[in-house]
């Protein structure tokens, strides 16, 4: 069932954190991140890089289920093929205790029309226990127009709206 739920947003926690990048069910869970500068330039960029400086710094959300399971998104500045966002995952698992993912995710492409860019595949850096933990796909991050920030699944469009906290 934890499966069908990791299979779209509306199914369950499980399946999308799962999508998006990482993997966090109450048997398990994901997370990445990134930290970035602010010196912004007159495209809205960071000098030292492609990423928006809006989208730069770090951003919590929270998925329901059985208890709740925190993510926080790092995202720093770089350039295209460099690692730009840590995701960090926590939860109770379904068998009792907890988990904790930590993934990174590289640029892929940034938007210069718009205030988004797109990260490439996670990949798993640290997992306690590592069962829970499972690479995710491909996203576009977008900052919105209230300030906060949307981590899409770019190949089925499952979302989560994350807040800016540092």
């Amino acid at each position: 069932m934890a499966l069908l739920v990791a299979a779209g947003a509306g199914w369950g926690v499980y399946a999308f954190t799962q999508s998006v990048g990482s993997t966090a069910s109450s048997t398990g869970g994901t997370s990445e991140g990134g930290t970035g500068k602010d010196d912004t330039e007159h495209d809205g960029k960071n000098a030292d890089g492609t990423v928006p400086s809006g989208l730069l710094g770090t951003w919590s959300a929270q998925v329901g289920g059985e208890g709740t399971s925190t993510r926080q998104l790092v995202v720093r500045q770089g350039e295209v093929g460099e690692s730009v966002l840590t995701l960090t995952a926590e939860g109770p698992l379904d068998t009792g205790g907890s988990y904790r993912c930590v993934f990174q995710a590289d640029l892929e492409s940034a938007s210069s029309s718009e205030e988004s860019v797109r990260v490439g595949a996670s990949r798993i850096t640290e997992g306690e226990p590592l069962t829970s933990c499972s690479p995710g796909k491909p996203t576009i991050l977008t900052l919105l127009p209230d300030g906060s920030l949307r981590r899409e699944i770019a190949s089925s469009g499952e979302s989560l709206t994350y807040t800016k906290t540092g």
